[in-house]
């Protein structure tokens, strides 16, 4: 049962540590112990934070009023369950932002289309490219949709240690949508054409406000 601190910050001008973030930097940490392949399966954010952040490894045990979300690597046969929580105190650190890594955008309107994606290789790289796209296509809905959030990934396959296609499209199909608490909560299948078989297609959800 292991507690570790994880190196993000608040990107640009940004004022919310990046899932994708949080993501990389657990990732990394499982990579480093793990004797086995590794994917990330699943995630959840069901809060966002300004703060630093803490993983806590399989059963380590914190206060659930700080847990701002969960994730989900197996590890060969092996499942493991990582929690997030955020950190009392000062805000992150302000960190350096990185330039967009897709071009192209086509919108269907409803969230759907596509982009080129450009990106140096890694599983950070790529998840962020993924983010960046289905926000990109939610913001195409029109001017009245804001406060964009990516909130989930579910039945992912991504390898957390493997060279990713450095560049290909990314094509996000809408599936279900929803209102709750005022907020419109979307499930979209994101699907990866390259020359190489990485990764399979998984889902993605995100929450955003819709305005009159």
């Amino acid at each position: 049962m292991t507690v570790e601190t994880l190196a993000v910050g608040l990107r640009g001008t940004r004022s919310y540590v990046q899932g994708s973030q949080i993501l990389a930097r657990t990732a990394e940490l499982i990579a480093a112990e793990a004797a086995e392949p590794a994917l990330l399966v699943s995630a959840k954010f069901t809060k966002i934070t300004d703060r630093g952040v803490l993983v806590a490894f399989d059963a380590a045990d914190l206060p659930a009023a700080f847990e701002v979300g969960r994730a989900q690597f197996a590890v060969g046969k092996a499942r493991r369950v990582m929690r997030f929580f955020e950190v009392e105190g000062p805000e992150a650190p302000r960190i350096d932002d990185v330039p967009p890594s897709t071009r192209g955008l086509v919108t269907t309107g409803d969230g759907g289309g596509h982009a080129d994606f450009a990106i140096d290789a890694t599983f950070e790289s790529y998840l962020s490219a993924v983010i960046e796209c289905v926000k990109a296509l939610h913001a195409g809905r029109g001017r009245h949709v804001t406060d964009i959030w990516f909130t989930a990934l579910v039945g992912g396959r991504l390898p957390i240690a493997s060279d990713y296609p450095r560049a290909g499209v990314l094509r996000v199909t809408p599936k279900i949508e929803r209102i709750v608490d005022g907020r419109l909560q979307t499930l979209s299948v994101v699907d990866t054409e390259t020359d190489r078989d990485i990764p399979p297609p998984f889902q993605i959800c995100f929450s955003c406000l819709i305005g009159s």
